[in-house]
């Protein structure tokens, strides 16, 4: 469904993707691994067109989309959760999932329908769909953020950094919610620092080490192999249960 080729990216004069190459295939979770600096908000960002590769190609749904408006790739399918939220905090919670949906065209689902998966993953929305965005709690804000990325992505998924400085109850309501979304066969992207979550979430994964994809790997593979998870990764407990 999403294939990335030798995508390089600058920061001014800063070289920040080095040709990376991914694929994900419908239906399927992937996992973008590696140490903080090594480019993978800068991945999902050249996919969102939100940041311009200078080289290389982007393909979705077989259509190059590299050059592309952002609002012109979400419609397409493809909904992204950054790592900072970006809620409009002076709306309301229903607000801030309408306003994408304003944006779906004609065979959308309806706005009655939407909601309702929307509270059905996130009960919680639903009690504070009146309240503004700004106020809420921080596990709130990301589950706010992640339904309104649902509302655009009803093909796939980018998602980076979900769990980043949040409770635990809080991670475990999140990660419930993805892995439903997953068993319905929406396709994802997933950044993620906790590798036990990405290990639960992934069935592949590529690490990234300095703009550059240093393992290409099964989730399974990986797990196996502790040299490689202490090496990319600094994981040295046991994770040969998942």
């Amino acid at each position: 469904m999403l294939k990335v080729q030798e995508i390089h990216t600058y920061y001014g004069e800063s070289h920040i993707l080095q040709g990376i190459t991914l694929e994900v295939e419908a239906g399927e979770c992937v996992a973008l691994l590696g140490p903080n600096g090594m480019g993978k908000t800068t991945t999902l960002r050249t996919i969102m067109g939100l940041t311009t590769a200078r080289r290389g190609h982007v393909f979705f749904k077989d259509r190059d989309i590299t050059r592309l408006r952002p609002f012109e790739i979400a419609r397409m399918g493809i909904g992204y959760v950054p790592e900072d939220r970006e809620l409009f905090g002076g709306l309301s919670v229903v607000d801030n999932i309408r306003v994408p949906f304003m944006s779906l065209g004609n065979g959308a689902p309806g706005w009655g329908e939407v909601q309702e998966e929307i509270f059905a993953l996130f009960p919680v929305l639903r009690v504070r769909v009146r309240q503004m965005a700004g106020s809420l709690s921080g596990g709130e804000q990301q589950m706010l953020t992640t339904a309104r990325a649902l509302v655009m992505g009803r093909d796939m998924l980018l998602v980076d950094e979900l769990t980043q400085g949040l409770a635990p109850l809080l991670v475990q309501h999140l990660v419930e919610a993805l892995l439903k979304i997953k068993q319905k066969g929406l396709t994802i992207l997933l950044v993620e620092q906790d590798f036990q979550i990405a290990s639960r979430m992934a069935s592949r994964c590529y690490i990234l080490e300095k703009g550059r994809v240093g393992v290409e790997e099964s989730m399974e593979a990986l797990c196996g192999r502790p040299e490689l998870l202490q090496q990319y990764l600094g994981v040295g407990q046991d994770i040969s249960s998942r």
